[in-house]
């Protein structure tokens, strides 16, 4: 009988180059998941699709983060496929703030919900899934910040974090109901060096959480897109403690592996661009116009 040698080393994808980088420990935190009050998570939005015309009814199938009055952050996985193509059109969603559930109707008036559609989606310059996944909505009217909506400061500095990061999640409270609640949790971090030796793979662009938090968030498929806000890093952004800073996006989510959260820090200066109220070739456009107008 003939015998064959597999050398299990080639299934192994190569190791990413070791580069530095800083690790701070952040505030620690009490696990167990909370159910999310109004005014807890200003800045969270569902984002949200028409699922029934006649009872104006709409379905989270994403979640987001307010970055300015009329930008969100979320994750590109949820409006475009890897060849930028639409999942869905966009004039079929909406972007809700104020809301804690997945199954909501549409108001007729702002109040405390607030409802927005989506004029534009900018999605990075080499988005493939799950890599460079960060999306930038520009909503078709302002937020109004209240004590129910409002935005969060996100990171500008590159950092990798040990301890506990907060990120969102969705569970039923009533076995009869089809909607879910949004409920936080306290994710614990791995460091860089810990999530390439699980994943086999480069980390660079993510922060990773324990593969305990895939265990919730597989049933959770709403989460994509939300944000990790963790507290006390030291970020130039983080002004208050308390709100803490958002430094990553819910991308990826394996089971019994690390779960994948996008960094914002890496692409802080695409993400503020983008969020300005005025794109630098509308500027120019404008100011060439106005030299054509009055050289007539």
């Amino acid at each position: 009988m003939l015998y064959m040698r597999f050398d299990y080393k080639y299934l192994l994808r190569p190791r990413a180059v070791n580069v530095t980088y800083t690790l701070v420990k952040i505030r620690p935190r009490v696990f167990g998941g909370k159910e999310v009050k109004l005014a807890q998570l200003k800045h969270h939005v569902f984002i949200k699709k028409l699922t029934n015309t006649q009872k104006k009814e709409y379905r989270a199938i994403c979640s987001g983060n307010i970055i300015t009055p009329e930008r969100v952050l979320s994750s590109a996985h949820c409006f475009l496929t890897n060849q930028k193509r639409d999942r869905q059109p966009i004039y079929t969603l909406r972007v809700v703030a104020g809301v804690l559930v997945t199954y909501a109707h549409l108001p007729e008036s702002d109040d405390v919900q607030q409802w927005r559609s989506i004029h534009h989606i900018y999605s990075q310059k080499f988005f493939r899934f799950p890599a460079y996944n960060l999306a930038v909505l520009e909503m078709d009217r302002p937020w109004i910040f209240n004590q129910f909506v409002n935005k969060i400061p996100y990171a500008s500095k590159d950092q990798d974090f040990d301890g506990v990061c907060k990120a969102i999640a969705v569970k039923p409270v009533k076995s009869w109901s089809q909607s879910r609640t949004l409920f936080w949790e306290d994710f614990k971090m791995m460091t860089r060096d810990s999530c390439e030796n699980a994943l086999l793979r480069s980390c660079r662009l993510y922060h990773c959480t324990e593969a305990d938090s895939a265990r919730l968030l597989l049933d959770s498929v709403e989460s994509e897109g939300g944000g990790l806000i963790c507290h006390g890093t030291g970020d130039p952004e983080e002004v208050d403690e308390n709100q803490g800073v958002l430094v990553g996006i819910t991308s990826l989510i394996f089971v019994k592996l690390p779960t994948l959260h996008h960094k914002v820090s890496l692409f802080h200066k695409w993400v503020t661009d983008d969020a300005t109220m005025i794109n630098c070739v509308d500027v120019a456009l404008l100011l060439f116009c106005f030299l054509i107008k009055f050289s007539a």
